[in-house]
């Protein structure tokens, strides 16, 4: 037997002692020695030196929103990036001198982080952008904020989720705003390409896709023109389960690179939008959050994707929306076997992660969020120091054996900037070590999505979807790392500038 494609010279994770992997055909064919594996070399075998670098699984981002994250690198007014809440309408407010026709569409913003530490608002955007409809999302997705001339587009006159004198929509009502600011097909296929260039750049061979309405089109459309360059593993809204079912689809159809894997479903939304359910109110007097599906209706979903052979993912943060989640669980007759998930499960008291092992139910959870945790950070001042430091509990959920899924959700994509959260994660209960960080980001993930026989780890009849680091994190710090090479199926889609 010969090898295509030969690293050699570094560590391979999850392989005591082994220092080279062999790659036959898309697929590792040998792990172990050096010596061992060049037995494999040919004279067409590519062979590359690790000089000492270490090769990962290629990571797994479990929970992301893949479209959107190309939109942002090529449609969306990058308000991220924004330090002050003047630079953001700064910001939008040159989008609309270079583009004086259409919408202005800004995604990103938070406020948390500037000192003003105040959303934007109807009237600071008909001053930035008076002439042309124009909406900015917030970075969690759960709020938007609108200029009049958006807002006069909006399809809900009122309601608990909108708020005309601020500008402000929530949940549906700033989902549904939103698409009908989505940019034409063509426009979307091209952030897909954005997005896959950019996943590699992060060492990402593989996603779980919290997709919207009409993805899968767009999708579909990519893959065509050999656009898609990321394995993509979609969990469609459970508004789709009715035409999934009548057209007999169930998880795992597709591709190798596009697979329709399950359903998601909202029981809240977030802390920064004030709108997760929690079971007391905000610390600073906005309420305690809101339940966006009855428990009952969550049930017959749930039930009804079991029936259908599909995952249900299951939005809930606050601890009011996790009971809320845990109770259909238990109505829908849920076992593990099912290995259904649940989202994000931030703020889960201890009986609450007890249920989640016994259902069998995986814990996706985002450790970038941290971001927001620790003395004076947006957690701390809408829920206390006490819940703060009860938040994101990833050590106590690998503590009860309950699968650990690690992505972003976009917040933003990366898991060298997750892990390194999980690292140095403020509060004990949130720390992980390298070793369990990584697993959740590679084997954890993999798992989560039914593609653990294919991905997730470094070993014989695998995917050779792999990821070199620039340091070895025994040796340097876990900051001082950057992605050297990213592989898909042994084909080398990522070269860091400088790096061979």
């Amino acid at each position: 037997m010969s090898a295509d494609l030969i690293l050699q010279g570094g560590p391979v994770f999850g392989s005591e002692g082994a220092d080279a992997l062999a790659v036959r055909c898309g697929r590792i064919v040998a792990v172990g020695q050096a010596a061992d594996v060049l037995r494999l070399k040919r004279a067409n075998t590519v062979l590359i030196p690790l000089h000492g670098r270490p090769v990962l699984p290629g990571f797994f981002d479990a929970h992301t929103h893949f479209v959107r994250a190309g939109l942002e690198r090529t449609f969306y007014v990058e308000l991220r990036a924004a330090r002050s809440f003047a630079e953001a309408l700064e910001r939008l407010r040159s989008a609309a001198r270079d583009r004086p026709e259409g919408w202005i569409v800004g995604r990103g913003w938070d406020e948390s982080f500037w000192p003003e530490k105040r959303y934007l608002e109807r009237a600071d955007l008909d001053r930035a952008v008076p002439h042309q409809p124009c909406c900015a999302m917030r970075v969690d997705g759960h709020l938007v904020a609108c200029n009049t001339l958006a807002l006069a587009r909006c399809p809900r006159p009122d309601g608990e989720f909108v708020d005309r004198d601020l500008g402000h929509l929530r949940e549906e009502a700033a989902w549904e705003l939103f698409r009908l600011a989505r940019p034409g097909r063509d426009t979307l296929v091209e952030a897909v390409t954005a997005a896959s260039r950019h996943a590699a750049s992060l060492g990402i061979t593989s996603v779980a896709d919290m997709a919207a309405r009409g993805d899968l089109a767009v999708y579909q459309m990519a893959a065509r023109r050999e656009a898609l360059r990321t394995r993509v593993f979609l969990y469609l809204p459970s508004e789709d389960l009715s035409a999934l079912k009548e057209l007999g689809v169930s998880r795992g159809f597709g591709s190798p690179l596009l697979t329709i894997q399950g359903v998601k479903a909202f029981v809240d939304g977030s802390i920064g939008a004030r709108t997760a359910a929690l079971g007391a109110p905000y610390r600073d007097g906005h309420g305690s959050g809101q339940l966006l599906i009855e428990r009952a209706a969550l049930a017959r979903s749930w039930r009804q994707a079991g029936e259908a052979g599909f995952q249900m993912a299951v939005h809930a943060i606050g601890d009011r929306a996790i009971g809320e989640a845990l109770a259909a669980a238990h109505a829908a007759g849920v076992n593990r076997w099912d290995r259904h998930r649940i989202e994000h499960l931030e703020l889960p008291s201890p009986d609450q992660l007890d249920e989640v092992a016994a259902l069998g139910l995986v814990a996706s959870m985002q450790p970038n969020f941290l971001q927001w945790s620790g003395p004076g950070r947006m957690y701390e001042e809408r829920l206390g120091p006490e819940r703060d430091a009860l938040i994101d509990p990833h050590q106590e959920v690998l503590a009860r054996g309950i699968p650990l899924a690690f992505g972003s959700d976009g917040m933003p994509m990366g898991p060298l900037y997750g892990i390194g959260l999980a690292l140095e994660a403020p509060h004990p209960i949130q720390r992980l070590s390298l070793s369990e960080a990584i697993r959740a980001y590679t084997e954890g993930a993999a798992h989560a999505a039914f593609a653990e026989g294919d991905l997730g780890t470094i070993a014989p009849g695998k995917q050779a979807d792999l990821v070199v680091l620039s340091g070895d994190p025994d040796r340097q710090p876990w900051v001082e790392l950057a992605v050297d090479m990213t592989f898909l199926a042994g084909e080398r889609v990522y070269l860091r500038a400088g790096a061979a």
